[in-house]
């Protein structure tokens, strides 16, 4: 112990001796790590006052000090004493200049002095709650952007890393440095940071406001007033966090959704993209926008109808998205329970679909088809417009396409052209593209919407991304004893969401690797149900509207309706795909690949599962009878709002039996009849 203190002395006198905390697990230099039985967290500090009386004092006066000396599992990264001092300092002097004369508005920082003992009891629990995480991270399970467990304020804590003068990596958590690491202690891990972490309650426009090199982008989300609509953060009168319902079996309780925050995305260009096209205040920028935009007429900045509101509305979406969240790309969940790279296939291109505040989609792809890319994520990208030396200047007819969503990574090490990015704010995330980001019906009906447009049922409910439910850590939740990890989500908790029944009970269900399904979770529906979910908005065109699902003895006999409006009779979802009513057969039993067999399944309403996606990270779903996907309807989709219904007519139902819906599949009609689409795309 005499060793550690004197260890941890020395950091503090020196504030930075990096123990070469690297990205990678090899690099990592355990020579200073001890694991004391008997300590707690709170007593580790104690024990090494001198070094962490500061924040000691903090956490006493935020009421977290008593947490700390209790049984659980936290992690903890304890700032040292002069980083406090330079905190207070720093904070005072920033509250202090936007007082002078000349200042454009006052910065509230929470710190009104330099001396710790005037830090507000409030404030001291907003620091303490920023530093503490209800889940053991040693820097060794440190990967990625962004540290996947909230904190205590439910932020997320970024992470970035570098080098120091000798080429030994270093690891940053919201931009403080950690100098010493893996402090394995009763009920935790600490990390000792050379700074405070920054606990601001910034809402995303405000934090955008901050950062001086999106300046541009910053006025004019002002001008249109959408920066009011990026304020929400949380929904205060929802108060059934605490409830649970009968589970899927019958047989135990799961949690309802802990709470309900809301969640925003911006995605940004910097003031020097905005300058390599001639735009350098805001009515460049406007004049731009009227020629992206010619038929947004109206010249009031604050309508729909304006062309800037228009190109603004398009950057953003009410989904908190991390950079390692826009897609399904290594995401391991739930003790691994599932892994990603095992339910795709090695070439399957990553995407999703987003809506924005414009009403329209765009596209996030990792193209892991293209050599070129996949190390990428591209927003509209479209293969058919990719022939270039340059794959990032791209355009068609002068819009933008295959635009580049820069890794914060190395956004944050850019201090030259991002200096103070941050890219986590109080309610939503922020991400810096390398080109104007503009919706051109052209373009997006005629090449990057033109597709089978697959949406996972649970991305159709941002309340699922921006509560930790869709791809859930599965911190701070007691899920049913059976191992499933399942929520049940209440009538009125999801906006594209409408319950018609009383007993309709809905629940999404976490992603496991042994299931039959396309991002590994479902959607699951029983009781006496009745409700509905927006359709995604597409553009205005005449659509085939498809639903992916798993067939199997528990499921359910459902009628489907679009707009109110019936389509085709009942479907059976018990019966397996090689059933002569659907008439499925292996393409390795027949002569042509399984082309004719194709052909006779869709003239009975249904398509073999996709072909790539695995069922136990091992058979593609397209040769296993169990993945099915089942045409609702042919039907033209104007502008607005489009609801798809399902209903329950399972005579004598005991509310056990299984509406298991997977995936939506929006697929132009238009593209189904290309002959120039290989086989193998429109399998996919």
């Amino acid at each position: 112990m005499k060793r550690l203190f004197h260890s941890i002395a020395v950091i503090a006198v020196l504030v930075i001796a990096s123990l070469t905390i690297g990205s990678c697990v090899d690099d990592i230099d355990t020579s200073n790590r001890y694991t004391f039985t008997g300590h707690t967290i709170a007593s580790f500090l104690e024990e090494h006052n001198d070094v962490y009386s500061s924040f000691i004092t903090i956490l006493n006066r935020g009421g977290k000090m008593n947490l700390l000396k209790a049984y659980g599992t936290y992690t903890c990264f304890a700032p040292t004493n002069e980083a406090v001092a330079q905190y207070l300092v720093e904070q005072d002097s920033i509250y202090r200049a936007s007082l002078l004369p000349g200042s454009k508005k006052v910065i509230w920082t929470g710190v009104t002095s330099p001396n710790l003992e005037d830090l507000s009891d409030s404030m001291c629990t907003v620091i303490s709650q920023t530093h503490i995480l209800p889940a053991t991270y040693l820097t060794t399970e440190m990967e990625g952007d962004v540290i996947p467990t909230m904190n205590l304020n439910d932020r997320y804590l970024t992470m970035t890393y570098g080098v120091d003068e000798n080429q030994r990596s270093l690891l940053f958590i919201n931009s403080a440095q950690v100098i010493a690491s893996d402090e394995e202690v009763e009920n935790g891990v600490i990390h000792t940071i050379s700074a405070v972490m920054n606990p601001s309650s910034n809402t995303i426009s405000a934090q955008i406001g901050e950062m001086k090199f999106l300046s541009l982008f910053s006025e004019a989300l002002e001008k249109t007033g959408l920066d009011n609509l990026l304020q929400d953060y949380k929904d205060y009168s929802y108060t059934e966090g605490d409830k649970r319902g009968i589970g899927i079996y019958g047989d135990v309780t799961v949690p309802y959704p802990l709470n309900r925050y809301y969640g925003f995305t911006a995605f940004c260009e910097s003031d020097q993209t905005f300058n390599d096209l001639g735009i350098f205040n805001l009515n460049d920028l406007y004049a731009k926008c009227k020629e992206w935009y010619p038929n947004a007429t109206d010249p009031d900045f604050t309508s729909e109808n304006n062309a800037l509101y228009k190109f603004i509305s398009y950057h953003l979406v009410n989904k908190k998205l991390l950079f390692s969240r826009l897609v399904c790309y290594n995401i391991k969940l739930l003790n691994n329970l599932f892994n990603s790279e095992s339910n795709y296939t090695k070439r399957a291109d990553r995407y999703e679909y987003y809506e924005t505040m414009q009403g329209t989609l765009i596209k996030v792809t990792r193209p892991m088809s293209n050599s070129t890319y996949q190390t990428d994520v591209l927003i509209n990208y479209t293969p058919m417009l990719t022939n270039t030396a340059n794959p990032y200047e791209v355009e068609y007819n002068g819009i933008p396409v295959n635009i580049k969503i820069l890794d914060p990574q190395d956004v944050k090490n850019d201090t030259t052209n991002y200096k103070g990015f941050t890219q986590e704010a109080l309610n939503g995330s922020i991400h810096i593209i390398n080109h104007p980001l503009i919706y051109n019906e052209d373009v997006m009906a005629g090449y990057v919407l033109n597709e089978i447009m697959r949406f996972d049922f649970s991305s159709l409910l941002p309340e699922l991304t921006n509560n930790d439910i869709r791809w859930t850590s599965g911190n701070n939740v007691v899920f049913g004893t059976r191992g499933d990890y399942e929520f049940f989500l209440p009538d009125g908790y999801c906006k594209n969401s409408k319950y018609n029944t009383d007993e309709t009970r809905l629940y999404y269900l976490s992603p496991h690797t042994s299931w039959a399904n396309y991002q590994g979770d479902e959607m699951m529906c029983l009781g006496a149900f009745d409700f509905e979910y927006r359709i995604p908005h597409v553009p205005a065109g005449t659509y085939e509207i498809r639903m992916g699902y798993s067939a199997n003895s528990n499921r359910h006999i459902v009628q489907f309706y679009v707009d109110d409006e019936i389509t085709g009779i009942p479907v059976d979802l018990r019966i397996l795909a090689s059933n002569a009513l659907i008439g499925w057969v292996n393409d390795s039993r027949t002569d042509d690949n399984g082309v004719t067999n194709d052909k006779e399944m869709k003239n009975r309403g249904f398509l073999k599962g996709p072909s790539t996606t695995y069922y136990g990270g091992s058979t593609l779903l397209r040769n296993y009878d169990g993945a099915l996907r089942k045409v609702i309807t042919t039907k033209y989709l104007s502008e607005g709002d489009h609801w798809l219904r399902f209903k329950n007519v399972k005579e004598d139902d005991d509310g056990k039996a299984q509406f298991m819906h997977d995936y939506l599949e929006i697929v132009p009609v238009g593209w189904m009849r290309r002959e120039d689409i290989s086989l193998e795309e429109k399998r996919k």
